[in-house]
């Protein structure tokens, strides 16, 4: 562990104390305790090990909420802390108390109430064990968060002697065990090595090494997830540009698998989903951490084996010309959208996305927002090797805790980092801003200011007359001024060289906001144009 985040209060204090005294852990101030849980998930989300988060008693944990519903459904490791009252003052009226026990339910991988603190061996020895137990519940096969509840009484500070030796005895007392998985590879190939037409969906979470050098020379399609780090490698096998084929009827009719390997969750695409259900293939369905990710109705067939595993598979011999079909369609549209882009000068959201594809630095790190900025992200991301990592909170799907997760996979990175989201979602977390004293790293923010909720724009609601009021919600506000009193650099640009020029040059320290301002009702035409583009020729 190497960074906890923590809101200020009176009843954590030993745990503050404690950490900052006694450990090189960096322990990290955040007013608030919803931004504070968000920080630390962007955190996890990019280290891949748990972040700490610590609160004091009361209502302050129940601010967590969201980032655990994120956290648990996003399988990303986090280690909650809490402070309590001692059981004397529970359900008498104390201040600053509630029933926090198991206050998380299903949302956490566990939950475990720490006694009231002893100094003897025997309760150091068990504190010990929690202590492991709980960190191999949050890194396990199905990572997440877990929750540990701390019972304190007063006084809060002790000179008691033995706290180093103590420290020094919980660090590294176990080696990790290394994960075992339910199914075999042996199980999987017969499912997929005698494939004719074999088709492979690669979600969020599988890495290029896990899958390119496996397949070698065969070129058998791989449908990207727009948070995929496959879509970043080049290989003429991966499929960007998916939403576009599929709505190309004639192309949906002739490049039908008969067997489709899904790795991990399936992208957000409707399109997508629907004509996997139409197709009939078979679905191979390789989930590592053991849950169901399928909402088909199609015939599959699940699996738990690690991504590593997949090197083991026997990989089949596609019939001949099958992956040109796909690669020959998904280039076209790549390079007529790349024509189309090109030509348009209106501030078009879209092509924001577009642009962040072709100019964002080498082992840049771009966190998106959900609604339209990730679907823009999906749809027009231009095809290119690079050495970028794309982060969401794809867990839940929420605006939610944007802002804060985006600045907590920024915190320290030693990388160029930047945010696409919408004016809603920054508005709904614009509170993670308070950071900015305690920020370390750089964050470039392009808010994209459609005056309301641009999703909802491409619904059937759109059409009624409640829209503006009840779905859209635009929102009076001036994105400098509220910049300003954070003292966070803004710049509202209306042309397309100045933001290019924006995403070229990284920042090299604190945060920077660029707001783009645009039409989402003209938005959403351009869209269905550009989705509207398909192959001519057919393989």
């Amino acid at each position: 562990m190497k960074k906890i985040f923590f809101s200020p209060g009176s009843r954590s204090t030993p745990l503050i104390i404690g950490i900052e005294r006694h450990s090189n852990i960096e322990l990290i101030p955040v007013l608030d305790e919803r931004s504070c849980a968000f920080l630390a998930l962007g955190t996890s989300k990019r280290e891949g090990i748990p972040t700490g988060v610590i609160c004091t008693s009361g209502s302050a944990l129940t601010h967590w909420f969201p980032a655990i519903t994120e956290a648990c459904h996003s399988s990303t490791p986090l280690l909650l802390f809490s402070a309590d009252r001692p059981p004397e003052l529970q359900d008498c009226a104390a201040g600053q108390t509630i029933n926090q026990k198991n206050l998380f339910g299903n949302f956490v991988r566990a939950f475990h109430q720490v006694e009231i603190p002893q100094n003897d061996e025997s309760a150091k020895n068990q504190f010990i064990r929690t202590l492991f137990l709980a960190y191999k519940q949050t890194t396990g096969i199905n990572p997440g968060p877990v929750h540990l509840n701390f019972p304190f009484r007063e006084p809060f500070l002790s000179h008691a002697s033995g706290v180093h030796s103590y420290i020094d005895e919980i660090s590294g007392n176990e080696s990790a065990k290394e994960l075992t998985y339910l199914d075999s590879t042996y199980e999987v190939s017969k499912h997929w090595e005698n494939s004719d037409r074999p088709l492979i969906i690669a979600g969020q979470n599988i890495g290029p090494d896990d899958l390119l050098p496996h397949l070698g020379d065969k070129l058998i399609p791989i449908i990207c997830d727009s948070l995929s780090q496959i879509r970043h490698t080049g290989t003429k096998s991966s499929i960007l540009h998916y939403e576009n084929l599929l709505r190309d009827s004639r192309f949906a009719s002739i490049a039908i698998p008969d067997v489709i390997l899904t790795l991990g969750p399936l992208p957000t695409s409707k399109t997508l989903r629907k004509w996997i259900d139409s197709t009939g293939a078979f679905r191979i369905i390789v989930e590592p951490r053991g849950i169901n990710v399928d909402p088909l109705t199609s015939s599959s067939k699940n699996f738990q084996i690690g991504y590593h595993q997949i090197r083991e598979l026997r990989v089949p011999i596609p019939e001949p010309r099958w992956g040109e079909i796909w690669e020959i369609a998904e280039n076209e549209v790549d390079a007529t959208l790349m024509e189309r882009f090109s030509k348009i000068t209106t501030l078009f959201e879209g092509k924001l996305a577009h642009l962040l594809s072709l100019h964002l630095p080498e082992n840049a790190q771009l966190f998106t927002t959900n609604s339209m900025p990730i679907r823009d992200l999906e749809w027009f991301w231009a095809k290119m090797p690079s050495y970028r990592r794309l982060f969401g909170n794809r867990g839940v799907n929420g605006i939610d805790g944007s802002l804060g997760t985006a600045l907590g996979i920024a915190q320290d990175s030693g990388k160029p980092n930047y945010m696409l989201c919408g004016d809603l979602a920054f508005l709904h977390d614009s509170n993670a801003l308070l950071h900015n004293s305690h920020f370390k790293g750089n964050l470039t923010i392009f808010v994209v200011n459609n005056f309301g909720g641009g999703i909802f724009q491409h619904l059937p609601i759109a059409k009624e007359a409640e829209f503006e009021k009840c779905f859209a919600t635009p929102q009076k506000f001036n994105l400098g001024k509220l910049c300003e009193s954070f003292h966070i650099s803004h710049e509202l640009l209306d042309d397309w060289d100045s933001i290019t020029e924006r995403i070229k040059k990284p920042i090299q320290s604190g945060i920077r906001v660029i707001e783009i301002q645009t039409n989402r009702k003209k938005d959403k035409v351009f869209r269905e144009d550009l989705l509207g583009i398909g192959p001519t020729t057919y393989a």
